[in-house]
């Protein structure tokens, strides 16, 4: 069985530099970022042996969807640049699994496809921005497509600076040109 580094290790030698970053890191120093990690690295499951597990249940209700187990695949911008269709990809799998799927704001599919590629109803995060018009729209796509279920990010603000991001090539001046170059000089990941 892979360790999660082994699955970082494989992102970073698949992935062009900007994307590998900007899925890797975080804003500013990214201590948020490494917190979370020690805080999530200290969770730890309490194996039990010996146990009758015939009949195991997971299942629980969210937000009126019913689940088959606790958890939900959470947003993730740019999915679709990290596999073909992965936001396509990821709501199937999800979908297979009695977990609901979030689209994220910044998604390279369109909600539309996404969720007429799912077995469920996927849930959509909404980012909360000052440009309203575009806050409508996406409510309004959201709604056309089947989505019941909305997921508020409010982080947003002020944007965080993501000083990996700049020096990578996802943004910056230059950025597109960067990416550009990535790309062709990686045709397999193109």
């Amino acid at each position: 069985m892979s360790a999660p580094t082994d699955f970082r290790a494989a992102a970073r030698r698949r992935l062009r530099p900007f994307l590998f970053h900007y899925i890797d890191g975080g804003a500013y120093a990214e201590q948020t970022l490494r917190r979370n990690i020690d805080d999530l690295s200290d969770v730890a499951l309490r194996q039990r042996v010996l146990r009758d597990v015939a009949d195991l249940n997971l299942e629980t209700e969210l937000f009126g969807t019913r689940m088959a187990m606790p958890v939900v695949l959470a947003p993730v911008g740019l999915t679709g640049m990290y596999a073909r269709r992965g936001e396509v990809q990821a709501a199937r799998a999800a979908g297979a699994k009695g977990v609901p799927f979030t689209l994220s704001t910044v998604s390279v599919c369109p909600i539309r496809e996404v969720q007429a590629a799912s077995p469920a109803p996927i849930w959509f995060q909404l980012y909360v921005l000052k440009d309203r018009g575009f806050m409508r729209d996406a409510l309004e796509r959201a709604q056309a497509a089947g989505v019941t279920t909305l997921v508020f990010t409010v982080d947003m603000p002020v944007p965080g600076a993501r000083y990996r991001d700049a020096h990578s090539g996802m943004s910056g001046p230059g950025a597109p040109l960067q990416r550009m170059m990535q790309a062709l000089t990686h045709p397999r990941w193109a």
